[in-house]
């Protein structure tokens, strides 16, 4: 079963590009624009299109997480592309897939998603707010 490894140089939660940053739900970003005023951050969201009505946007973040603090200081409100991670959803083609930028994955190679119960149920509740499934 998927473990996020200990001290993982966590990829996940570094961001370089726009394409990689997390792409979350227009109610999620009051949760952690919350969350960042307790930390002093300003947080930046951009908007990302609509799927089946429901509002994307994208959290641009350059550089590491704000809420990476050697681990995630509010893993139980992170939006659910984080919590679906190494998961990932295309949007644009219906395919999910595993994220080359997890260490876990680098070391055990693909898996079925049977090794992701909790990400699998993040991705579950994802698509149900989408209307996919």
């Amino acid at each position: 079963m998927f473990t996020c490894p200990i001290s993982c140089p966590s990829e996940c939660c570094k961001f370089e590009n726009l394409e990689d940053m997390p792409v979350v739900l227009e109610d999620e970003i009051p949760t952690l624009q919350k969350e960042a005023e307790k930390l002093g951050v300003k947080l930046t969201f951009i908007p990302y299109g609509e799927y089946n009505g429901v509002k994307l946007y994208k959290w641009v973040i350059n550089g590491w997480c704000p809420f990476y603090r050697g681990r995630c200081i509010i893993h139980t409100k992170k939006p659910l592309s984080c919590r679906m991670f190494p998961l990932v959803l295309n949007l644009k083609t219906g395919e999910i897939y595993l994220s080359e930028k997890c260490t876990w994955v680098k070391i055990n190679g693909p898996k079925p998603l049977e090794y992701f119960p909790s990400e699998k149920e993040a991705l579950k509740r994802l698509a149900i707010r989408l209307k996919i499934w």
